[in-house]
C-alpha cells in the first residue's frame, strides 16, 4: 500500500495500456491522517494488485490535476 504524498507531472511519458482492470474503492478513518480514500486494482485471480491511498491533502491535489486534464468545458 502507498499513501500518496505528492504528485509530479511527467511530460516525458506516453500513456498506453495493455489490459483493463476494475478499480475498487473505499474509505476509512485513520487515527493520524483522518479520512483515507483507498483505490485498488485486482489481478485475474481476484487478489489485490496495486493499492493507492489518499488523505484529504493529496485527494485535493488529485482533484485539481483531474480538473486540469479534463476541463469542464470539453
Amino acid at each position: 500500500m502507498s499513501l500518496i504524498t505528492s504528485f509530479e507531472h511527467r511530460a516525458d511519458r506516453a500513456a498506453s495500456y495493455k489490459t483493463t482492470h476494475t478499480c475498487g474503492w473505499f474509505y476509512a478513518n485513520h487515527p493520524k491522517q483522518g479520512r483515507i480514500l483507498q483505490l485498488e486494482t485486482y489481478t485475474k485471480d481476484g487478489s489485490t494488485g496495486q493499492v493507492f491511498q489518499f488523505d484529504r491533502r493529496s485527494a485535493t491535489e488529485l482533484l485539481a490535476i483531474i480538473a486540469e486534464v479534463f476541463p469542464a468545458d470539453d
